[in-house]
Protein backbone atom coordinates (compact mmCIF):
# COMPACT_ATOMS: atom_id res chain seq x y z
CA UNK A 1 0.00 0.00 0.00
CA UNK A 2 1.07 3.19 -0.87
CA UNK A 3 2.00 6.60 1.11
CA UNK A 4 -1.31 8.20 -0.72
CA UNK A 5 -2.69 5.16 0.25
CA UNK A 6 -2.44 5.37 3.76
CA UNK A 7 -3.06 9.48 3.72
CA UNK A 8 -6.90 8.56 2.01
CA UNK A 9 -7.21 6.00 5.36
CA UNK A 10 -6.17 8.33 7.74
CA UNK A 11 -8.30 11.45 6.20
CA UNK A 12 -11.18 9.16 6.24
CA UNK A 13 -11.06 8.03 9.74
CA UNK A 14 -10.09 11.17 11.04
CA UNK A 15 -13.27 13.30 9.15
CA UNK A 16 -15.18 10.58 10.72
CA UNK A 17 -14.43 10.94 13.66
CA UNK A 18 -14.83 14.87 13.98
CA UNK A 19 -18.03 14.73 12.53
CA UNK A 20 -19.16 11.84 15.42
CA UNK A 21 -17.98 13.91 18.24
CA UNK A 22 -20.43 16.56 19.61
CA UNK A 23 -17.51 19.77 19.44
CA UNK A 24 -18.11 20.10 15.85
CA UNK A 25 -22.49 20.57 16.19
CA UNK A 26 -21.71 22.55 19.53
CA UNK A 27 -19.55 25.47 17.41
CA UNK A 28 -22.13 24.93 14.43
CA UNK A 29 -24.91 26.22 16.98
CA UNK A 30 -23.25 29.13 18.70
CA UNK A 31 -22.19 30.33 15.28
CA UNK A 32 -26.05 30.16 13.99
CA UNK A 33 -26.89 31.72 17.05
CA UNK A 34 -24.58 34.58 16.76
CA UNK A 35 -25.81 34.91 13.21
CA UNK A 36 -29.13 34.85 14.53
CA UNK A 37 -28.47 37.48 16.96
CA UNK A 38 -27.10 39.79 14.38
CA UNK A 39 -30.00 39.68 11.89
CA UNK A 40 -32.42 40.16 15.05
CA UNK A 41 -31.01 43.11 16.85
CA UNK A 42 -29.13 44.99 13.88
CA UNK A 43 -32.56 46.08 13.20
CA UNK A 44 -34.02 46.36 16.68
CA UNK A 45 -31.52 48.30 17.88
CA UNK A 46 -30.64 51.04 14.47
CA UNK A 47 -34.28 51.05 13.66
CA UNK A 48 -33.58 48.95 10.46
CA UNK A 49 -30.98 47.10 8.94
CA UNK A 50 -28.15 48.95 6.91
CA UNK A 51 -28.80 50.48 3.49
CA UNK A 52 -25.77 49.19 2.26
CA UNK A 53 -25.66 45.18 1.83
CA UNK A 54 -21.79 45.11 2.21
CA UNK A 55 -22.11 46.47 5.54
CA UNK A 56 -24.88 44.03 6.19
CA UNK A 57 -22.45 41.56 4.77
CA UNK A 58 -19.35 42.55 6.76
CA UNK A 59 -21.28 42.23 9.80
CA UNK A 60 -22.53 38.73 9.44
CA UNK A 61 -19.33 36.74 8.93
CA UNK A 62 -18.77 37.13 12.84
CA UNK A 63 -20.30 33.70 12.41
CA UNK A 64 -17.82 32.08 9.57
CA UNK A 65 -14.60 33.73 12.14
CA UNK A 66 -16.34 31.60 14.78
CA UNK A 67 -16.38 28.79 12.76
CA UNK A 68 -12.77 29.22 11.82
CA UNK A 69 -11.60 29.57 15.43
CA UNK A 70 -13.29 26.12 15.85
CA UNK A 71 -10.14 24.89 14.14
CA UNK A 72 -8.49 25.20 18.12
CA UNK A 73 -11.07 22.45 19.19
CA UNK A 74 -10.77 20.16 16.52
CA UNK A 75 -6.81 19.97 16.19
CA UNK A 76 -6.15 20.48 20.42
CA UNK A 77 -5.39 16.64 20.56
CA UNK A 78 -4.74 16.27 17.15
CA UNK A 79 -1.20 15.28 18.32
CA UNK A 80 -0.99 15.89 22.05
CA UNK A 81 -3.55 13.40 22.59
CA UNK A 82 -1.44 9.99 20.89
CA UNK A 83 1.13 11.63 23.28
CA UNK A 84 -1.18 12.46 26.54
CA UNK A 85 -3.54 9.48 25.76
CA UNK A 86 -0.62 7.09 25.07
CA UNK A 87 -2.38 5.60 21.53
CA UNK A 88 0.39 6.48 20.11
CA UNK A 89 2.11 3.03 21.52
CA UNK A 90 -0.31 1.60 18.90
CA UNK A 91 -0.69 4.01 16.37
CA UNK A 92 3.24 4.90 15.83
CA UNK A 93 3.95 1.15 15.48
CA UNK A 94 2.04 0.52 12.63
CA UNK A 95 3.95 0.86 9.06
CA UNK A 96 3.09 4.38 8.50
CA UNK A 97 5.09 7.55 8.70
CA UNK A 98 4.32 10.17 10.62
CA UNK A 99 4.50 13.05 8.11
CA UNK A 100 1.18 11.08 6.22
CA UNK A 101 -0.57 10.74 9.68
CA UNK A 102 -0.11 14.48 10.34
CA UNK A 103 -0.68 15.62 7.28
CA UNK A 104 -4.16 13.04 7.23
CA UNK A 105 -4.76 14.46 10.54
CA UNK A 106 -4.46 17.79 9.40
CA UNK A 107 -6.50 17.56 5.91
CA UNK A 108 -9.69 15.91 8.28
CA UNK A 109 -9.31 18.99 10.82
CA UNK A 110 -9.45 21.33 7.83
CA UNK A 111 -12.38 19.91 5.80
CA UNK A 112 -14.73 19.31 9.00
CA UNK A 113 -13.76 22.86 10.08
CA UNK A 114 -14.90 23.66 6.38
CA UNK A 115 -17.82 22.55 6.67
CA UNK A 116 -19.03 24.88 9.46
CA UNK A 117 -17.61 27.65 7.43
CA UNK A 118 -19.90 26.45 3.88
CA UNK A 119 -22.60 26.28 5.96
CA UNK A 120 -22.41 29.74 7.70
CA UNK A 121 -21.96 31.15 4.24
CA UNK A 122 -24.86 29.89 3.17
CA UNK A 123 -26.79 31.06 5.69
CA UNK A 124 -25.24 34.65 4.91
CA UNK A 125 -26.13 34.31 1.47
CA UNK A 126 -29.73 33.29 2.17
CA UNK A 127 -30.06 36.52 4.33
CA UNK A 128 -28.86 38.88 2.10
CA UNK A 129 -30.73 37.64 -0.58
CA UNK A 130 -34.09 37.96 1.85
CA UNK A 131 -33.22 41.28 2.79
CA UNK A 132 -31.29 43.09 0.09
CA UNK A 133 -32.55 41.13 -2.98
CA UNK A 134 -29.24 40.62 -3.87
CA UNK A 135 -25.81 38.50 -2.52
CA UNK A 136 -22.75 40.44 -3.44
CA UNK A 137 -19.56 38.77 -5.31
CA UNK A 138 -17.22 39.77 -2.39
CA UNK A 139 -19.00 36.75 -0.29
CA UNK A 140 -16.53 34.21 -2.43
CA UNK A 141 -13.84 36.03 -1.42
CA UNK A 142 -14.65 36.62 2.07
CA UNK A 143 -15.50 32.66 2.30
CA UNK A 144 -11.61 32.40 0.85
CA UNK A 145 -10.00 34.74 3.23
CA UNK A 146 -11.93 32.58 6.01
CA UNK A 147 -10.38 29.52 4.80
CA UNK A 148 -7.13 30.58 4.61
CA UNK A 149 -7.71 31.98 8.35
CA UNK A 150 -8.85 28.44 9.58
CA UNK A 151 -6.27 27.03 8.09
CA UNK A 152 -3.23 29.46 9.78
CA UNK A 153 -5.10 28.95 12.87
CA UNK A 154 -5.29 25.19 12.45
CA UNK A 155 -1.26 25.04 11.80
CA UNK A 156 -0.83 27.12 14.88
CA UNK A 157 -3.28 24.80 16.97
CA UNK A 158 -1.08 21.67 15.30
CA UNK A 159 2.18 23.53 16.57
CA UNK A 160 0.95 24.36 20.21
CA UNK A 161 -0.34 20.61 20.15
CA UNK A 162 3.03 18.81 19.51
CA UNK A 163 4.42 20.80 22.01
CA UNK A 164 2.16 20.45 24.74
CA UNK A 165 2.06 17.50 26.90
CA UNK A 166 -2.05 17.59 27.16
CA UNK A 167 -4.72 18.24 24.20
CA UNK A 168 -6.08 21.16 27.12
CA UNK A 169 -3.17 22.79 27.01
CA UNK A 170 -2.59 23.04 23.14
CA UNK A 171 -6.24 24.31 22.60
CA UNK A 172 -5.99 27.11 25.79
CA UNK A 173 -2.32 28.11 24.76
CA UNK A 174 -3.93 28.24 20.94
CA UNK A 175 -6.58 30.73 21.84
CA UNK A 176 -4.10 32.46 24.25
CA UNK A 177 -2.39 33.84 21.41
CA UNK A 178 -4.78 34.34 18.52
CA UNK A 179 -6.99 36.22 20.66
CA UNK A 180 -5.63 37.50 23.40
CA UNK A 181 -1.37 38.16 22.78
CA UNK A 182 -2.30 38.76 18.61
CA UNK A 183 -4.93 40.97 19.35
CA UNK A 184 -3.28 43.29 22.31
CA UNK A 185 -0.28 43.42 19.67
CA UNK A 186 -2.71 44.06 16.82
CA UNK A 187 -4.28 47.18 18.56
CA UNK A 188 -0.81 48.58 20.01
CA UNK A 189 0.55 48.46 16.46
CA UNK A 190 -2.37 49.90 14.94
CA UNK A 191 -3.08 52.89 16.89
CA UNK A 192 0.46 54.09 16.77
CA UNK A 193 0.59 53.82 13.46
CA UNK A 194 2.73 51.23 13.03
CA UNK A 195 2.37 47.54 10.29
CA UNK A 196 0.81 44.76 11.89
CA UNK A 197 -0.55 42.41 8.96
CA UNK A 198 2.07 39.70 10.26
CA UNK A 199 -0.24 38.87 13.07
CA UNK A 200 -2.95 36.31 13.10
CA UNK A 201 -5.81 38.22 14.52
CA UNK A 202 -5.44 40.80 11.47
CA UNK A 203 -6.02 37.68 8.92
CA UNK A 204 -9.44 37.27 11.11
CA UNK A 205 -9.83 40.68 10.84
CA UNK A 206 -9.68 40.84 7.27
CA UNK A 207 -12.75 37.95 6.55
CA UNK A 208 -15.23 41.45 7.19
CA UNK A 209 -12.26 43.84 5.45
CA UNK A 210 -13.15 42.08 2.49
CA UNK A 211 -16.22 44.27 1.89
CA UNK A 212 -15.04 47.59 1.58
CA UNK A 213 -12.51 48.16 4.42
CA UNK A 214 -13.15 50.40 7.72
CA UNK A 215 -14.01 53.16 6.27
CA UNK A 216 -17.04 51.79 4.12
CA UNK A 217 -18.22 49.64 7.53
CA UNK A 218 -17.96 53.23 10.04
CA UNK A 219 -19.87 54.94 7.32
CA UNK A 220 -22.62 52.05 7.13
CA UNK A 221 -23.15 53.11 10.93
CA UNK A 222 -23.15 57.11 10.52
CA UNK A 223 -19.04 57.50 10.00
CA UNK A 224 -16.40 57.78 12.84
CA UNK A 225 -17.46 60.80 14.33
CA UNK A 226 -16.44 62.16 18.30
CA UNK A 227 -13.74 59.59 20.29
CA UNK A 228 -14.17 56.95 18.02
CA UNK A 229 -12.96 59.26 15.13
CA UNK A 230 -10.29 60.11 17.43
CA UNK A 231 -8.99 56.87 17.89
CA UNK A 232 -9.05 55.65 14.22
CA UNK A 233 -6.91 58.45 13.07
CA UNK A 234 -3.98 56.99 12.23
CA UNK A 235 -4.85 53.83 12.61
CA UNK A 236 -3.19 51.98 9.36
CA UNK A 237 -5.53 48.59 8.69
CA UNK A 238 -3.27 46.81 6.38
CA UNK A 239 -4.66 45.61 2.71
CA UNK A 240 -6.58 42.16 2.05
CA UNK A 241 -3.36 40.53 0.06
CA UNK A 242 -0.69 41.99 3.35
CA UNK A 243 -3.44 39.95 5.73
CA UNK A 244 -2.76 36.83 3.24
CA UNK A 245 0.77 36.66 3.19
CA UNK A 246 0.64 36.71 6.88
CA UNK A 247 -1.25 33.68 7.18
CA UNK A 248 0.29 31.86 4.76
CA UNK A 249 3.61 32.50 6.91
CA UNK A 250 1.26 30.84 9.85
CA UNK A 251 -0.25 28.16 8.14
CA UNK A 252 3.08 27.11 6.11
CA UNK A 253 5.90 27.71 9.03
CA UNK A 254 3.45 26.40 12.09
CA UNK A 255 2.69 23.26 10.15
CA UNK A 256 6.44 22.74 9.42
CA UNK A 257 7.26 22.83 12.52
CA UNK A 258 5.02 20.70 14.12
CA UNK A 259 5.88 18.02 11.95
CA UNK A 260 9.31 18.50 12.96
CA UNK A 261 9.07 18.68 16.37
CA UNK A 262 6.45 15.69 16.84
CA UNK A 263 8.74 13.37 14.55
CA UNK A 264 11.29 14.07 17.14
CA UNK A 265 9.38 13.72 20.25
CA UNK A 266 9.15 10.23 22.05
CA UNK A 267 6.58 8.87 23.77
CA UNK A 268 7.29 8.32 27.78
Amino acid sequence: MSELDKLGIVIRYEFLKHIRRKRLYVILGIALVVEAAVLILIPALRDGYPGSVMVMAAMLTAGPSLAAIGAVFFAGDAIAGEFEGKTGFLLFTNPIKKMTLWSGKYIASLAAVGLMIIFSYIIIAISLGAIYGEVPLEIFESFGVCMLFAAAVLSVTFLFSAISKGAMGATVMTLVFVWVISGIVQSVLGFTGNPYWFLISAGGDSIAMVYGGMEMFMEGFGGMTGGMGAMLEGYKVPTVGETCWGMVIYLVGGLALSMLISRRRQLS
